[in-house]
């Protein structure tokens, strides 16, 4: 299953990455959030940073795990290489 992958910083730090899992399950989209090395690979320890958002749209929830990572970081950007598997 891919992850959106998002690197993201507070000043004076060093970046990290995160990696987002958008699944549908039945008649839902649910997100996850795990924190993932710069290749995407899960972190054992970085695995489940957030609570599971659960939404109508792929988007809505990809988009309030983004928030989750704006409420506690300066700096969120989409990773260059977007979307690995």
């Amino acid at each position: 299953m891919p992850f959106h992958l998002y690197q993201v910083q507070n000043e004076g730090e060093k970046p990290r990455w995160f990696g987002v899992r958008i699944e549908y399950d039945e008649d839902h989209w649910m997100s996850s959030c795990c924190e993932v090395d710069r290749e995407g690979n899960p972190l054992p320890e970085g695995c489940d940073v957030a609570p599971k958002f659960y939404g109508m749209t792929a988007e809505q929830v990809n988009r309030r795990m983004v928030e989750v990572l704006e409420r506690s970081y300066e700096e969120v950007a989409a990773a260059p290489r977007g979307i690995v598997s």
